[in-house]
């Protein structure tokens, strides 16, 4: 019986023509970024024959290769006039790669320090904590060097920023639609007799107080089917469009993918391939929208109205994120003021890596992430009990 009106609630909250239709709306919005950046495709390519001919791993042998090939006379045929441009692309990569040691040798962690305590204003413990976080950085650039995890091919950032293209506008889009859905889904369910006044019929039933035990089940398990399916479908035509061929094993820790405006490049405080990398970072996808899922589910057990729980669920999406503009900036606090899944779902692209003044905590996206499941699984546990004694009239 309770496996029916398990998979009852999880089919009807799939097939809500609301949640079909954003789906939809999601999903096109999304394709039709990515065939908007689809013009980077052809030269992108260059590289995956790069790496397939001289391999990904940047030694002397391989520049030696590399500088010879492009000193080959004849190299295209006359009908291949555009391929200049490959070749000017190949030559933008033999001239990058000799400049990576110099470029290395200057990077300063404490000075990278100081000027973010002026630019934020820090002092204090803030300011002490910062610093120990940068020598922490600098240990960790040791590390690269001395590994050679730096010295590998990649997409260059400065030509086409993918890191950014993939984790900043794609990843975050994805994580908003699926937080709009996966709280929009929770709700649906767990508010769907009352908003319809059967709740007097349906909880005065056998099962009746344990429903909404089914229906946060149902709604966690749909959200992660609309995860899996927003997600898959988008992430797909990514990867059909742009060809990554050679560079899953690449670390993301590459010089290359160095961005304009950034003080180093994305630096993951682990040796993590690009592969491993985006697995991780899908993982942590999953586990925000359960996250975003249970919470609209707490706040709807203490809410009458499924509009009222929608604007309180907009208005702690807003007041989490501005936190860290109420602690001081003399205490070390500030820097945990962005631990939240909120902080989380805006800064995708800076996910596993030192990625400024206030995301220099190794790990705070699984402590985060990890923090709020265990507390919020509690809620959910206490409210489920409270339900079952309280009046539903």
């Amino acid at each position: 019986m309770r496996g029916i009106i398990w998979r009852y609630e999880l089919r009807k909250a799939l097939l809500s023509p609301v949640i079909l239709a954003l789906l939809a709306l999601f999903l096109a919005f999304n394709l039709l970024y990515i065939m908007q950046q689809s013009y980077k495709r052809q030269d992108m390519a260059v590289l995956n024959t790069m790496a397939g001919q001289f391999g990904a791993r940047i030694t002397d042998q391989m520049l030696a290769a590399l500088e010879q090939y492009n000193q080959q006379p004849g190299l295209f045929l006359e009908s291949e006039i555009a391929s200049f441009h490959r070749l000017s692309i190949l030559q933008h990569y033999a001239a990058r790669m000799q400049e990576i040691d110099e470029v290395y040798a200057k990077l300063d962690t404490s000075r990278m320090a100081e000027g973010q305590i002026q630019l934020y204003g820090l002092s204090g413990q803030a300011a002490t904590a910062l610093k120990e976080r940068y020598a922490r950085l600098d240990t960790r650039l040791q590390q690269l060097e001395a590994s050679g995890e730096y010295k590998h091919l990649f997409f260059d950032g400065k030509l086409y920023g993918t890191h950014s293209m993939l984790f900043k506008s794609l990843f975050r889009m994805l994580l908003l639609e699926l937080m709009i859905l996966a709280a929009l889904l929770s709700v649906f369910l767990s508010k769907n007799e009352f908003e319809q006044h059967t709740h007097l019929l349906f909880y005065s039933a056998r099962h009746g107080r344990k429903l909404q035990t089914d229906k946060l089940l149902a709604a966690l398990a749909a959200t992660a089917a609309l995860t899996t399916i927003l997600a898959g479908i988008s992430l797909s035509a990514y990867f059909l469009t742009f060809s990554y061929k050679g560079l899953w094993q690449v670390p993301i820790s590459s010089f290359f993918t160095w961005e304009p405006g950034m003080a180093f490049p994305f630096l993951t405080w682990h040796d993590l391939s690009f592969g491993k990398y985006l697995g991780c970072a899908v993982a942590l996808m999953y586990g925000l929208q359960l996250i975003f899922a249970a919470l609209a589910f707490v706040l709807g057990f203490f809410i009458r109205s499924s509009y009222f729980v929608y604007g309180s669920f907009a208005v702690l999406f807003g007041s989490l994120l501005l936190l860290g503009r109420v602690v001081p900036t003399s205490s070390e606090l500030l820097f945990y003021a962005g631990f939240t899944p909120f902080q989380l779902i805006l800064n995708p692209h800076i996910w596993f890596t030192a990625g400024g003044a206030f995301n220099m905590i190794r790990d705070w996206e699984w402590m985060t992430a990890g923090g709020w499941a265990v507390v919020l699984a509690a809620l959910c546990y206490v409210c489920l009990k409270q339900f079952k004694r309280q009046n539903i009239h």
